[in-house]
């Protein structure tokens, strides 16, 4: 029996590599994708190849589709997961290049590989995106982080009915505050602060996510939907 192929983005970071590590444990070949950030290949089981783009430039996102394409590769599943935090400040504070540097990795690098992902994803295949639950609740000083999230939580919901007749369906993650080097910035007073404001005490993993990943790969009645991974946090 063939095993299953993922594509991941955004695989150097810790929600990446904790959804590759997921992912190969339960059988699927991977390509890995990231940008400048070395991709930690260590310990997965199954057979890996590494892909070099930049999500935030259109050019380069069809590049490497195409080549993939040439070459035949086909996925049954593929996580949209890279992204780009925001220094948290009043919009009004916010450089143009910032926002500009936010929206283009955030939203418009899904878009893009959305768009060109698909004519690459077998008959019952799975595309999940990974969003935020800010894109859901909003958060204060952190507005354009929100909004691009928001996008693609509408962007998900929206391919989700286009693609029903592809039979490829469309899913979208909200994590909630995930325990990574992304967050590390945060300092003690307002881990506290936000450990205290989550009903389950306690921080989200990239297990917690990859989780979420494997379930809606696999349950294959299930598109359209956010599935939010917060421990109860709405800030």
């Amino acid at each position: 029996m063939l095993r299953k192929c993922a594509l991941i983005t955004g695989a150097s970071g810790d929600i990446g590599r904790s959804i590759a590590r997921t992912l190969s444990n339960n059988g699927y070949d991977l390509f890995l994708c990231a940008f400048k950030n070395e991709i930690d290949v260590k310990g997965l089981k199954t057979q890996v190849t590494q892909l070099r783009f930049d999500v935030s430039s259109a050019k380069q996102v069809q590049e490497a589709f195409d080549q993939l394409a040439r070459k035949g590769v086909k996925f049954d599943l593929v996580v949209c997961n890279a992204g780009v935090a925001e220094n948290e400040a009043m919009l009004i504070d916010k450089s143009d290049e910032e926002i500009d540097f936010v929206i283009k990795t955030n939203l418009s690098g899904t878009i893009y590989c959305n768009k060109y992902v698909l004519p690459l994803m077998n008959k019952g295949s799975s595309l999940i995106n990974i969003a935020s639950f800010l894109g859901v609740y909003g958060g204060s000083c952190e507005a354009v982080y929100s909004a691009a999230k928001a996008g693609v939580i509408g962007l998900t919901k929206a391919l989700a009915k286009e693609c029903a007749p592809l039979h490829v369906r469309v899913n979208c993650i909200s994590p909630g505050f995930i325990d990574t080097k992304m967050n590390a910035s945060f300092d003690e007073t307002d881990r506290q602060l936000i450990l205290e404001n989550t009903p389950l005490k306690k921080f989200g993993t990239g297990d917690n996510v990859a989780q979420a990943v494997l379930y809606l790969a696999e349950n294959d009645f299930v598109t359209g939907e956010n599935l939010i991974v917060s421990g109860g946090l709405t800030v």
